[in-house]
């Protein structure tokens, strides 16, 4: 079984400063912000992720959205839907899947930004945009080794499991088990928020093994066994 010292955790962050806003090009779309729309939102409305939509419009904060701000949708996502809607070829993942198995953490969601480098830094999870208060569900059964508040996580829940596995579930609104608390798989362990350091309302989740970190899609239920999950169609490592 994982010990917490024996995890190290690194934030899903970033601190590189956003560029200014993009010129808008000829056929490039934009979109005229309205009154309760969310980075969120608009970003699932065009298949992108709330990444990149707040790069391309020198966003450092997503609740800096107002009613009437004119937004430029980052052109390589012109029109897209996200990538996966039905078509298993559009699966953003094509590695190895492992033996080892869990559920999706979040019932419907979109994968809004994959394992790998990103920002010049390591992003050791996948992050699941949501809407701020939906259940996160534990992926398999396992004892809480940890639940708290971390650097770069904010509110944080961490399931070790069986075999030197652990799964890892931050940005929490609120966290709703306790540590050393046994869990059941897909138990309700939390609530998606902006904890931490985060550009929107997002669960960001990872899968250890022996305190490494793997890249989570290769241990999901792929397309169309999770009918709820969609991904953004991006350039980044997956």
């Amino acid at each position: 079984m994982l010990l917490m010292s024996a995890l190290v955790l690194v934030g899903c962050g970033s601190t590189t400063p956003a560029p200014p806003p993009a010129e808008v090009s000829a056929g490039q779309t934009t979109y005229v912000v309205k009154s309760g729309d969310t980075v969120y939102r608009i970003a699932a409305k065009f298949g992108i992720s709330t990444t990149a939509l707040m790069k391309a419009n020198g966003l450092t904060n997503p609740r800096d959205l107002r009613s009437g701000q004119v937004l430029t949708i980052p052109s390589a996502y012109r029109g897209s839907a996200p990538a996966y809607a039905g078509n298993s070829h559009a699966y953003p993942y094509h590695g190895e899947r492992a033996s080892r198995q869990f559920e999706w953490p979040v019932s419907d969601g979109m994968v809004s930004s994959g394992f790998g480098v990103r920002n010049g830094a390591m992003h050791q999870g996948i992050d699941i945009a949501a809407p701020e208060g939906t259940p996160v569900h534990a992926a398999d059964g396992g004892t809480v080794i940890f639940s708290g508040a971390l650097h770069g996580y904010g509110n944080v829940v961490i399931i070790g499991h069986d075999d030197d596995y652990a799964t890892v579930y931050g940005h929490n609104q609120v966290n709703l088990v306790q540590e050393g608390v046994r869990v059941v798989r897909g138990q309700t362990i939390a609530r998606i928020g902006t904890s931490g350091r985060t550009t929107g309302a997002n669960l960001h989740f990872e899968v250890r093994y022996e305190n490494v970190a793997h890249n989570p899609l290769a241990y999901l239920p792929e397309p169309p066994a999770a009918p709820g999950i969609t991904y953004a169609e991006q350039s980044g490592t997956w």
